[in-house]
């Protein structure tokens, strides 16, 4: 059996661009737990290689993250099956499958006879830089 690890780090995470996406500063450190599906796959496997103390920058590809973009999540549906929501472009709204199943979609667009969503993550298909420090390691 592998060893699991209860990691906290503190993070910052950039787009391509270099633009900061989402960081732990201000808000406290994150803390996960190896082998749980708690992270990315990517993340999860570089993390892990870091010790207590060390810093590391990597950057990961879209198939190590939030996978490709695939265009078949990209739907138009009539308008009515939005009936008494105000739609905004970029809303996210949650939906349930016949089975039971939620699921988030973002508003693509919209007019008065349809609606565009996307079922993709919003960082599906994007290459992404992280720049952590592990505070603590742990095994569990």
């Amino acid at each position: 059996m592998e060893k699991k690890y209860r990691i906290t780090v503190d993070y910052t995470l950039y787009d391509p661009e270099g633009n900061v996406i989402d960081t732990t500063e201000g808000r406290g450190p994150f803390t996960f737990v190896t082998g749980e599906g708690q992270v990315i796959p990517g993340f999860e496997r570089e993390v892990a290689s870091v010790e207590e103390g060390e810093e590391k920058t990597f950057t990961l590809q879209p198939s190590e993250a939030y996978g490709e973009r695939d265009e078949s999540l990209v739907q138009t549906l009539p308008r009515e099956q939005f009936a008494g929501i105000e739609l905004h472009e970029g809303q996210v709204l949650q939906g349930t499958t016949p089975e039971g199943h939620k699921f988030l979609v973002r508003v693509v667009s919209f007019d008065d006879q349809s609606v565009t969503i996307d079922q993709n993550h919003p960082l599906a298909g994007v290459p992404l830089t992280f720049r952590v420090k592990v505070l603590k390691k742990e095994e569990v």
